[in-house]
C-alpha cells in the first residue's frame, strides 16, 4: 500500500460511513457514478458553471473520485446560497456562490485563474482554493516566465515590479505557493478592473484544506504525516511573509481590505449553517 493509499482509505471508510453509499459501490477509490458522491445533485446552474471552468470535472470523470477536491467543495457549499455565521476568520452573512470563478492573470496567456468557489454579498467577496489530497502528494506546478521573467505581460504597470519581483521569490513546495500568488494577481486584477463598484468591501483569498485527524491515520504513518502537516502550515507561513508587500498594497486601494487565509475543511465548516440535514450528514466524510 503506497502512502497515498492509507488516506484514501480513510475517505472511502469516512464516505461509507455515512450511510449513503455502500462499500460495493466504490471500485477503485471512485464511485460508479458522479451523484453517489454529492450529498444531492447539481442543479442547471452549478452544472453550468462547472461546464464553463477549465478543470472540465464534468467531462473528466472528477466527480466520481472519493478524492476530488471540486466534489468535496461542492458538498460543503451546495446549490443554493451559503450561510456563514459568527466566527474568528470570515465576515457573518448570507452569501450568493458561484463555482469556477475565472478571473484574468498576465497578458496572452492562454488560461485564467479558476477560483474552485466564490462567495459574494454587498460587504464581502470569499473567494476559495480547495485542496484535499493534493497537498500530500506534492503535485504542483511552478510559476511561468511571464510571472517572473518581465513586467510587460501584467495588466497594471503600477504594480508590475513589485509583482514580479515577489514571483521570483516564490519558489516550488508543499504549500502550493505558486498557484496561490497566482491566485491573488487574478484577485488584484478584478478589483483595479472593478474600480468604484466595490465600495467598502472585505475580500478574502481562502484556501480550504482536508487535513485528516492523525489519529484516524494508521500508527506507522502518522510521523510522516504529522511532518507533512507541519511543513504545509510553516510553508504557508513563509509565503504569508513574503506576500506581506503585495497584501500591503491591495489594502491601499481605495474601500479595500483583503487578506489570505488558510483553513481546514473543520475550521472552516465550523462557520458554515446547513439547512438541509442530508447534506449535514454527508459532510461528515470529511471532517
Amino acid at each position: 500500500m503506497s502512502y497515498l493509499d492509507y488516506f484514501l482509505e480513510l475517505l472511502k471508510i469516512k464516505l461509507i460511513n455515512t450511510g449513503f453509499v455502500k462499500e460495493d459501490e466504490i471500485k477503485n477509490y471512485g464511485v460508479s457514478c458522479e451523484r453517489k458522491n454529492f450529498f444531492t445533485g447539481m442543479s442547471n446552474k452549478t452544472k453550468e458553471e462547472y461546464k464553463n471552468g477549465d478543470g472540465k470535472e464534468l467531462e473528466s470523470g472528477d466527480f466520481k473520485r472519493i478524492r476530488s477536491s471540486a466534489a468535496m467543495i461542492f458538498n460543503l457549499l451546495g446549490n443554493e446560497d451559503v450561510v456563514i455565521k459568527s466566527n474568528s476568520y470570515l465576515p457573518s452573512g448570507k452569501y450568493k456562490k458561484e463555482f469556477e470563478k475565472k478571473l484574468k492573470t498576465v497578458k496572452r496567456s492562454g488560461k485564467k485563474a479558476n477560483l474552485d468557489a466564490w462567495l459574494y454579498n454587498e460587504t464581502c467577496e470569499v473567494f476559495i482554493e480547495s485542496k484535499c489530497l493534493e497537498w500530500l502528494q506534492r503535485s504542483n506546478k511552478p510559476l511561468k516566465e511571464a510571472y517572473t521573467k518581465n513586467t510587460t505581460r501584467y495588466y497594471f504597470p503600477e504594480t508590475a515590479e513589485l509583482f514580479r519581483e515577489i514571483g521570483n521569490e516564490i519558489l516550488l513546495s508543499q504549500y502550493d505557493s505558486c498557484q496561490m500568488f497566482r491566485h491573488t494577481l487574478a484577485i488584484y486584477n478584478y478589483l483595479k478592473d472593478s474600480k468604484n463598484q466595490l465600495l467598502n468591501k472585505k475580500i478574502y483569498l481562502v484556501n480550504v484544506v482536508w487535513e485528516p485527524d492523525e489519529k484516524e491515520l494508521p500508527e506507522e504513518i502518522r510521523l510522516i504525516y504529522r511532518d507533512q502537516w507541519s511543513l504545509e502550515h510553516s510553508e504557508f507561513g513563509l509565503f504569508y511573509k513574503k506576500m506581506k508587500p503585495i497584501i500591503d498594497e491591495i489594502n491601499k486601494l481605495p474601500d479595500i481590505t483583503f487578506d489570505i487565509i488558510y483553513l481546514s475543511v473543520k475550521d472552516f465548516h465550523s462557520m458554515l449553517v446547513y439547512s438541509d440535514e442530508e447534506q449535514k450528514k454527508f459532510v461528515r466524510r470529511y471532517l
